[in-house]
């Protein structure tokens, strides 16, 4: 922790009853960036609360997406719990080195607030595709299996293997921040968005299909979506067992219903 700049050695002055001497104390302390990235991460806690909250008592999601304000509320609230963390180690990046400049702080949120743009964005996308094609169909589970199914797949495409480079490398910047600092906050956020999208959004797509009120569902995507932007880079065998997996789960979703 001390490391990556998350405690910082701190030097306190004091006075000495018993020897009448001035003393100083070394030990730590909490940076500031970091306090900014446990904000983030407070956000996507009450982001969970308030999607499990939301599963709870709009169940009629399972079978579609309600209306327009229901929707955005929803996907705004899940995409908040899923992708935030795994933005945590960009926003301690910047912050750390946007620390000391004027307007560090509203910058580090804003980064926050443009990633996730993208992902609200995206979601406006799902739900007009969703009622072009008029769904919820018959056979609905078909579409969500077929989905994961396809996610499986993609997994194992030069372009989702490039989005999770390119997610990592924006997770570890290696240029000085430019003058304008939140001009700067803007399109580092929503460039690790494209890249997560391009990583994960096969994912929650799925998750749409097969319906959003199911908290299983939304527990192991978000579990997937930590995996694949998170841990270290799986072996090619790793990455072949977790695209068969995901396929498999597809075919049973899909044959399920």
């Amino acid at each position: 922790m001390v490391a990556a700049g998350l405690i910082r050695p701190a030097r306190r002055r004091g006075f000495c009853p018993a020897c009448g001497l001035g003393v100083v104390e070394v030990g730590g302390e909490i940076s500031s960036p970091a306090l900014v990235a446990a904000a983030v991460l407070a956000v996507a806690a009450a982001a969970w609360a308030v999607t499990v909250w939301q599963m709870r008592e709009m169940s009629e999601m399972a079978m579609g997406l309600g209306t327009p304000a229901t929707f955005v509320l929803g996907w705004t609230a899940m995409a908040a719990a899923m992708m935030l963390p795994t933005a945590a180690p960009l926003v301690v990046d910047f912050a750390r080195r946007a620390e000391g400049r004027r307007g560090w702080v509203p910058a580090t949120l804003l980064l926050a607030a443009s990633y996730l743009a993208v992902w609200i964005g995206f979601g406006a996308l799902c739900y007009l595709g969703y009622r072009t094609l008029a769904m919820p169909w018959p056979y609905q589970a078909l579409a969500g299996g077929t989905a994961f199914g396809l996610a499986g797949v993609y997994a194992l495409t030069p372009l989702r293997k490039r989005s999770r480079e390119r997610c990592r490398e924006l997770c570890d910047l290696h240029r000085p921040l430019p003058f304008g600092l939140l001009r700067a906050a803007v399109a580092v956020g929503a460039r690790y968005g494209l890249s997560c999208l391009g990583c994960t959004g096969a994912l929650m797509l799925a998750l749409v299909l097969v319906g959003m009120s199911n908290l299983g569902w939304a527990v192991l995507v978000a579990g997937l979506v930590l995996v694949y932007k998170l841990a270290p880079p799986p072996l090619h065998r790793q990455e072949l067992l977790l695209a068969a997996g995901l396929i498999a789960l597809g075919i049973g979703t899909a044959l399920s219903g």
